[in-house]
């Protein structure tokens, strides 16, 4: 995929990039708007699509949202299941490559991400 440069796309990037938060596409808006005040809401979740496909970023679902991460290194996440904050987990015994067991044309596999999920020490048990 051979996708022209643009100055809100190098700015998206540029500041998912300096995040550990991973914020939503409107957090993420909310910021990038300080450097470009003229950037819209659709322009910040049309390029962070664009970055997803050509692989420079990570979407991860949060059940009713995706929130972004500008490291595509292989590393788990851990997300609160009450609050939705998610953020860098280290975790012990998960290989650096895991290879699928099923070896057919059913499918490619491009990739995957490990989320573990809970709550955090912010959020009260039920």
């Amino acid at each position: 995929m051979n996708i022209r440069k643009s100055k809100p796309r190098g700015a998206i990037l540029e500041e998912l990039q300096k995040l550990k938060t991973h914020p939503r596409g409107d957090e993420l808006y909310d910021i990038v708007r300080r450097r470009l005040p003229q950037i819209s809401l659709g322009t910040v979740y049309r390029n962070l699509d664009l970055l997803r496909r050509q692989g420079r970023v990570a979407a991860i679902f949060c059940g009713d949202f995706n929130r972004y991460d500008g490291d595509i290194s292989s590393h788990p996440h851990f997300l609160c299941r009450q609050c939705k904050r998610l953020w860098d987990f280290e975790a012990s015994g998960i290989p650096e490559k895991i290879e699928p067991v099923r070896d057919d044309d059913v499918f490619q596999v491009e990739g995957h991400y490990i989320v573990f999920y809970g709550l955090c020490d912010r959020c009260p048990s039920e």
